[in-house]
C-alpha cells in the first residue's frame, strides 16, 4: 500500500515523459531485471525516480555550496572595504548606538559620529597623540544644515583617510504643527534637516565615495577575484513617511521625501556600485522626547490629545538596538536591499497599504489619534 502511493505520487509530480524515458531504456529493464523487480511494477516507479532526483539533488547542493563560499568571498572583501565610516545625530540616541554597533564590529575601521556641538574636525586631528590615537575619534561637528560645515568635515575625511566606505544620514528633528496652518519658518526648519539636510551630506559625501575608487577597485579584483564591495549610503527614513500622520505633517512629508529621493539616488549610483538603503522605523523608545511644537500648539485639545498618543506608543515601542544591528547588516551586506522595515506597527502600515483601500487607512488613522469626526469611533488599529 505505502509503496503504491508513494509511486502515485511521484508520477503525479515528475513529467510522465521523464518516468517512461527511464523505465523503458533498455538499461533500466537490465537492472531491474537482476534486482527482481518488474520493470512496471511501484518499486521500479519509485527507482526511476530517484535516478531522475539524485543528479538534481546533488547539482544543488553543489550549486548551494559554491554560492555560500562566493557569499563569504563577498562578505570577506566587504569587511576588508569598511575602513571609514560617518553617522549623523550621533550625539544620542539612536545615533550613538549605531556608531557603538559600527565600531564593535568594524573595530580596525575609522567610524566617525558628529554633533552641532562636536570638535571641529581639524582641532581632533591636531589634538591626537601617542596616547590617544587608538582611541575611538570624538564626535565631530557637523550642521548639515550649513554647507560649509559638511564640506569642512568631507575634505577633512578626503585629506584624512582618501576614502569613506558608508555614511548612515541618522540626523533628523521633528516639529509639531497644524498642517493648514504650518508657518514658512517650521516648514523650512523641518526640510531643512530631515530631507535637504541629507542630500546636502550626500553630495558632498560622493564626491569623496569616488575618490580613489579605481585603485579600490582594482585592489579588490586582485585580492578577492572582482568580489569588490563599494561604499553604502545608510538614510534613516520612518514609516511615518508612507503615512500622513495628523499634527505632524511636516515630519511625514520630509520622511516621504526622503524615502523617493532614496529610491531615485539608489538607481541612478547603482551603476557606481555605491548602495543605497532606506530604513523605515516605526515607534522607537524612548520617543521624541525632545520634539518641538509650533507656538500655540498644546491650546487644541485634539492636537495635544493625538500628539501625547504617539509620544506613549514611542515609549513603549521597538528597541533602537535593533535599527542600530540593521546599520550593521546593511555594512555587512554583500548586495543590502532597498528598504527596511522595523518594528511591528512599520510591518503593519506596511501590511494596510498593500491589502485596504487608502479611505481605510485614513480611517484606522483617524480612530487610533482620536481625530474628530472618528474621536468615538469603536475601532482602534
Amino acid at each position: 500500500m505505502v509503496l503504491h502511493a508513494a509511486a502515485s505520487l511521484a508520477s503525479a509530480v515528475l513529467p510522465a515523459g521523464a518516468l517512461g524515458f527511464v523505465t523503458d531504456h533498455p538499461r533500466f529493464e537490465s537492472v531491474a531485471a537482476r534486482l527482481g523487480v518488474r520493470a512496471d511494477s511501484p518499486l521500479a516507479v519509485l527507482l526511476a525516480t530517484a535516478l531522475l532526483v539524485f543528479p538534481a539533488a546533488v547539482a544543488m547542493s553543489a550549486s548551494r555550496a559554491v554560492g555560500a563560499r562566493g557569499r563569504r568571498e563577498r562578505q570577506r572583501a566587504n569587511d576588508e572595504n569598511i575602513k571609514v565610516v560617518l553617522v549623523t545625530g550621533a550625539s544620542g540616541g539612536l545615533g550613538a548606538l549605531i556608531v557603538d554597533r559600527l565600531r564593535e564590529a568594524f573595530p580596525n575601521a575609522a567610524v566617525y559620529g558628529t554633533s552641532r556641538s562636536g570638535v571641529e574636525p581639524i582641532d581632533s586631528l591636531n589634538a591626537m597623540t601617542n596616547e590617544t590615537k587608538h582611541q575611538p575619534p570624538p564626535l565631530l561637528r557637523l550642521d548639515i544644515t550649513d554647507e560649509g560645515s559638511v564640506k569642512r568635515l568631507m575634505d577633512h575625511i578626503e585629506i584624512t583617510h582618501g576614502r569613506l566606505d558608508l555614511l548612515v544620514n541618522n540626523a533628523g528633528s521633528v516639529v509639531a504643527t497644524h498642517a493648514a496652518s504650518t508657518s514658512d519658518e517650521d516648514a523650512r526648519d523641518q526640510f531643512g534637516t530631515n530631507f535637504f539636510g541629507a542630500v546636502r551630506v550626500v553630495r558632498l559625501a560622493t564626491r569623496v565615495m569616488r575618490f580613489g575608487r579605481k585603485r579600490r577597485v582594482k585592489k579588490a579584483n586582485d585580492d578577492f577575484g572582482g568580489a569588490f564591495v563599494a561604499g553604502r549610503i545608510v538614510n534613516v527614513g520612518s514609516i511615518g513617511g508612507r503615512i500622513g500622520l495628523p499634527f505632524q505633517s511636516m515630519y511625514s512629508a520630509s520622511k516621504a521625501a526622503t524615502m523617493t529621493w532614496s529610491d531615485a539616488l539608489r538607481l541612478e549610483l547603482a551603476s557606481e556600485a555605491i548602495f543605497v538603503s532606506l530604513i523605515e522605523p516605526g515607534d522607537l523608545k524612548p520617543g521624541m522626547v525632545n520634539a518641538r511644537k509650533a507656538e500655540g500648539f498644546d491650546a487644541d485639545p485634539v492636537a495635544k490629545r493625538a500628539t501625547d498618543i504617539m509620544r506613549a506608543e514611542e515609549a513603549v515601542g521597538t528597541d533602537p538596538k535593533v535599527v542600530a544591528a540593521v546599520v550593521e547588516r546593511i555594512a555587512k551586506s554583500a548586495k543590502p536591499k532597498g528598504r527596511y522595515l522595523v518594528g511591528p506597527d512599520a510591518w503593519l502600515v506596511e501590511a494596510l497599504g498593500r491589502l485596504v483601500p487608502h479611505a481605510w487607512k485614513e480611517y484606522f488613522l483617524a480612530s487610533h489619534y482620536r481625530v474628530p469626526p472618528r474621536e468615538n469611533a469603536w475601532i482602534r488599529v
